[in-house]
């Protein structure tokens, strides 16, 4: 077939889908490819009639995908984008990676599954700035709990959890307290009393709006087994690409109209072919594919595309407002023995590491007196003002127990019981860019999140980190003999801005969660229609207009539940 009614550009394949063509399929791999899935899943279900192409480009299934703990980024780049960006002048001139998933489900197949949606002010605000209470908490809620099945935890079981969650989604959602499968962390206790101890109050729920203090984090897990976006179906008329590269869409006049493909055949060799949609194109690549694909296209800023010899089809700001959440590790051996992973048995009655992430609480922290110090002299006042808003969390902490360097700064093991403490900056303020490296579509985009690009979003990552340090410094941390390590010893108990930033520019990276390349409002409309172009959608997280204080898959989910 060369003509379908829906042309989706990225996506996974459901589970039970059928195969076509007698190859598996494969994802289009970004931070936020799972929305092709789930408008396939949903638009095959609703439209029946309607037939469907999923392109698709990435490896095959992996056995270790479907455990909850059997696959984390960086253990394969075979099923990975081994992406980088260019020098990051906030970093000192460091080279941040930029991996994201290569295979079916996208990154939601190798995420470390947190189901963290954000507070409700934040999409308050996103609804604010682009005029349609659709995107407000409200108008989103129906859809974050379509697109889950949860459990609660022993706290919640006493009230009524239904206001904030649904239970008959394709996503099981659950805790470390009620995930099937025994989890009872030696440390959980102290962790919890750590937070208390600097002020840090508990909270029961922190994806029913409000998320200051710290809380049992929700994980998309369910006894022992990832639930990833492969959890949703399609109807019968969803046609999979697979090992195929959408180069550009083509245009007549200023109505998509057709993708210009390249499939890779199962003999090795390749072919490019036009396929055209009668109704729409939905591009669902993610902040670095859909912003490449539409530059590619012809849509974007006419200086960009001059470079690159690119006819301009429609003057849009493609690529810019592009952020991630920065994020560093600390390190810490414990005096006492058998408290953590790789120190204990890693199965057992009453703990089963490899059920799900190994940690349980996750914190927001709010600082204001950054915001009023350092941001006033760097950032507008309109920021300022959307920075200090009741119910914003600037940065957030969370642990993993046991010896983790997701960082990659090669922190030696030092053995015993270790923990890792990790601070992201939620809010950052800086914005980078995405532009074309060339014309030709086999190059990865030149990426620049500008990651701690001012002082303000540096003074709130380093506030975020001593929140970390007190904890560790502080009575409860000294009661378990915490001692720092992977960092020079003089400055172990140190928590000067200097030598915190020396923490961040060792162990500094970024969360994976871009956003704002495709944004709402300059972009796309409320509709997620591309502006200015007829039959054109983008609908993945690089529609987001600023950064959300949360891990996007969840977001991502209730945005393409709701466009479709």
């Amino acid at each position: 077939m060369s003509t379908f009614d829906y042309i989706i550009v990225g996506g996974g394949t459901a589970g039970d889908s059928p195969s076509h063509n007698g190859l598996p399929s494969y994802i289009h791999a970004n931070s936020s490819s799972h929305t092709g899935l789930v408008l396939a899943s949903r638009l095959s279900a609703a439209l029946p009639e309607c037939t469907f192409l999923v392109i698709e480009e990435g490896s095959d299934g992996d056995p270790r995908i479907e455990a909850a703990q059997g696959y984390h980024q960086g253990m394969d780049r075979t099923i990975e984008w081994d992406h980088y960006t260019v020098p990051q002048k906030g970093l000192n001139g460091k080279v941040v990676g930029q991996a994201q998933g290569k295979i079916i489900g996208g990154s939601s197949a190798i995420n470390m599954q947190g189901w963290v949606r954000g507070p409700s002010v934040d999409f308050d605000q996103w609804a604010v700035k682009v005029g349609d209470v659709r995107w407000s908490w409200a108008g989103l809620l129906p859809y974050f709990k379509k697109s889950e099945a949860f459990f609660p935890t022993l706290d919640q079981k006493a009230g009524d959890v239904s206001i904030a969650h649904g239970f008959e989604g394709p996503i099981k959602v659950s805790h470390s307290t009620n995930s099937g499968i025994p989890r009872n962390y030696p440390l959980r206790d102290t962790i919890a009393r750590a937070y208390e101890s600097i002020g840090v109050s508990k909270i029961l729920d922190h994806n029913a709006g409000e998320v200051l203090g710290y809380t049992d984090v929700q994980m998309s897990t369910y006894k022992g087994k990832r639930y990833w976006s492969s959890s949703y179906t399609f109807g019968d008329k969803v046609t999979t690409w697979t090992k195929s590269s959408a180069e550009k869409v083509l245009f007549e006049g200023k109505k998509a109209t057709s993708v210009q493909i390249l499939r890779r055949l199962a003999d090795g060799s390749s072919e490019r072919v036009i396929v055209t949609a009668r109704n729409e194109i939905l591009v669902t690549s993610g902040v670095q594919g859909s912003a490449k694909l539409l530059l590619l296209s012809g849509i974007g800023p006419l200086d960009e595309l001059n470079k690159h010899v690119i006819h301009q089809i429609c003057d849009l700001p493609v690529g810019e407002n592009y952020s991630d959440h920065p994020v560093f590790h600390t390190f810490w051996k414990l005096r006492d023995r058998g408290l953590t992973m790789g120190d204990m048995p890693l199965i057992s009655p009453e703990c089963d590491f490899t059920a799900g992430t190994p940690g349980d609480w996750m914190a927001w922290h709010q600082h204001n007196e950054v915001v009023n110090n350092t941001g006033k002299g760097v950032i507008d006042d309109s920021s300022v003002g959307w920075l200090l808003a009741e119910g914003k969390a600037h940065t957030e902490s969370f642990s993993l127990y046991g010896h983790f360097d997701l960082s990659g700064a090669g922190v030696a093991n030092p053995g015993g019981s270790c923990i890792v403490l990790a601070s992201l900056l939620m809010t950052p303020t800086s914005r980078g860019t995405l532009t074309l490296r060339s014309a030709d579509p086999k190059d990865a985009p030149f990426l620049d999140p500008n990651l701690l690009g001012n002082d303000v979003d540096r003074d709130l990552l380093i506030a975020g980190g001593r929140v970390i340090m007190s904890m560790m410094h502080g009575p409860v941390g000294q009661k378990i003999g915490a001692q720092e390590y992977g960092i020079d010893e003089a400055l172990q108990c140190n928590t000067s801005d200097d030598a915190m930033m020396a923490r961040i520019l060792k162990t500094g990276r970024t969360g994976a969660h871009g956003s704002g390349t495709c944004a709402m409002g300059s972009v796309v409309d409320a509709e997620c229609r591309v502006k200015g172009i007829d039959g054109l959608r983008v609908v993945d997280a690089s529609v987001f207009p600023f950064p959300i204080a949360g891990h996007y898959q969840a977001a991502v989910y209730a945005i393409a539940e709701q466009v479709s």
